[in-house]
């Protein structure tokens, strides 16, 4: 336990305040926290390099929640001029403390120009400032503790610095009281100034009027920029690095690597001769492309391309049931550098070369219609929607929600053999081809059973409008309902081993059912449509 002596001349907090402020991860600019059992409150802003000397004529603050680069009007030898700033010339703030009198809650705002040019997103969940980078990914930058606490990561700080070649101005006030007098612990009423480089401090402690004596450590530490050339921003970015990913094998059957920048490649105009061709086909294990799957909302898979909204995009041939295909250059030309690690881990040794859907498209220039189940699944059920509105002003099937519509997307050929991903796309076919069907619209004769639902009541309704040879159709809805239900909805048990059976599941991998029962869903949806729309 600190000796009183050590409270009063704040040892800790001096080291604290030399060697650790301003070098850890976050920074506190603003509000109060607990500091070696004293009260410390935090502010902070920028200097311009050319008045540094100005921050070592005082140790009070030169920006604070009261002294704020806000707007208005200023009374000077010329009269009252407007100026956008009120600070001392060179000061600059990062925080506005805005204040409402009681009627509203007050609270601090952060610079704009901070908030901007990092491209920062409020969060009001977690109540903090996100950057995004071009991967789609996030990171926090900012963090609100509280109305008037806030945190700030310091590489955007300093970033933000750099970019502005001003120096960073932390201010410090850490203050701690204790019982009796100063002279009770053998030290007398003191007031000092210390000044280092990068550093200007008082130090002072006295008696207050009630049983109470009190040590004060205010001051200001000054963090110089890094060179502009550092700050991160464009032009300045970091230059780009190019992975190098498997395209093929030697005569003695170890890998052939070369990299993926688009411009050290050959192409069909001459350049680069000596060097692979842009276009050479490079393999990935098909996992390569769950980490896009469980992020529905950021990123979508498609026939013949990937995409993160509209930060990025590549085309790839994912026209393989055991393997996605991209063009070596294509890895370097529309995948961010912070992809190409993560694809590189997936790289394989084809075998075989592209799709022949790929190929056609690609390098004939024909349209070529997906081979792949899920593809079809995904236009069939979408143009059937499509066209049956068109056709009758109802849907046969209800939107599904934003929340549910991964449900649709996510529908796909699995990606492994695990049973997991089998039961959630078991769950995801039922939902969208089963739960989703607009049974209010689904009327049938008034003689029939008025309370029959789902497959049943479908199933009445293809009887009253004259349809035949649904009843495969109906028994394989019925058979993927009790899939679902006895599977991916309950234990396992007697049951499921029973209608595993029926889709030969024991007989076939993961991938090769799933693809099967898509095919008979994708027989449905064609049914429907020749039926009915045709």
């Amino acid at each position: 336990m600190d000796s009183v002596k050590e409270i009063i001349l704040q040892t800790k907090n001096v080291e604290y305040i030399r060697n650790y402020l301003g070098k850890e991860q976050w920074l506190q600019v603003s509000g109060h926290k607990d500091i070696n059992g004293a009260d410390a409150v935090f502010w902070c802003g920028l200097v311009s390099l050319t008045h540094i000397e100005d921050v070592y004529h005082k140790v009070d603050w030169d920006i604070s929640a009261d002294k704020q680069s806000c707007p208005g009007f200023e009374n000077n030898i010329y009269g009252y001029q407007y100026k956008a700033n009120l600070l001392n010339e060179g000061f600059e703030s990062i925080l506005y403390y805005r204040e409402f009198y009681g009627v509203e809650k007050n609270y601090i705002e952060l610079s704009q120009e901070f908030i901007l040019l990092n491209n920062l997103r409020y969060n009001t969940i977690s109540k903090s400032y996100c950057a995004m980078y071009e991967n789609g990914e996030a990171e926090e930058a900012v963090k609100y503790i509280d109305y008037t606490t806030i945190q700030i990561k310091m590489k955007f700080l300093r970033n933000y610095s750099a970019a502005k070649q001003m120096a960073i101005l932390i201010f410090f006030d850490i203050r701690t009281k204790f019982d009796g007098k100063i002279s009770d612990y053998g030290v007398e009423e003191f007031n000092n100034e210390y000044k280092e480089d990068g550093l200007f401090y008082e130090l002072w402690s006295g008696d207050m009027h009630s049983p109470y004596a009190y040590s004060v450590l205010m001051g200001k530490k000054i963090l110089m920029p890094v060179p502009i050339e550092e700050c991160g921003y464009w032009p300045y970015e970091k230059e780009e690095t190019y992975e190098d990913f498997i395209i093929g094998v030697d005569g003695d059957g170890k890998e052939i690597l070369y990299t993926c920048d688009p411009n050290k490649l050959g192409n069909y105009f001459g350049n680069n001769s000596d060097a692979p061709m842009y276009l050479t086909p490079v393999f990935f294990k098909r996992e390569v492309l769950q980490k896009y799957v469980n992020r529905p909302e950021l990123y979508e898979i498609r026939d013949g391309y990937l995409s993160c909204q509209s930060l990025w995009g590549i085309e790839i041939d994912n026209h393989h049931k055991n393997c996605i295909v991209v063009y070596l250059g294509d890895l370097g030309k529309y995948l961010p550098e912070s992809e190409r690690g993560y694809w590189q881990s997936f790289n394989i040794v084809g075998e075989g070369g592209l799709s022949e859907v790929s190929f056609k498209r690609d390098f004939c220039n024909m349209f070529s219609e997906s081979n792949m189940e899920d593809h079809r699944f995904q236009y069939a059920y979408s143009s059937l929607r499509e066209q049956w509105n068109k056709k009758y002003g109802w849907d046969l099937y209800l939107p599904l929600s934003t929340e549910d519509q991964y449900n649709l997307t996510q529908i796909r050929i699995p990606l492994g053999n695990s049973q997991l991903e089998f039961d959630h796309l078991v769950l995801a076919l039922v939902k969208v081809l089963i739960d989703s069907l607009n049974e209010k619209q689904l009327i049938i004769p008034l003689n029939e059973q008025s309370d029959i639902k789902g497959i049943s009541k479908l199933e009445k309704w293809l009887q009253a409008n004259g349809a035949v040879g649904y009843e495969e159709h109906i028994m394989f809805l019925r058979n993927l309902q009790k899939l679902r239900s006895t599977g991916s909805g309950h234990r396992k048990g007697k049951e499921y081993r029973k209608i595993s059976d029926i889709f030969g599941l024991s007989e076939k991998s993961k991938i090769d059912s799933f693809e099967a029962i898509l095919q008979t869903a994708n027989d449905f949806l064609k049914y429907m449509k020749t039926t009915f729309l045709n």
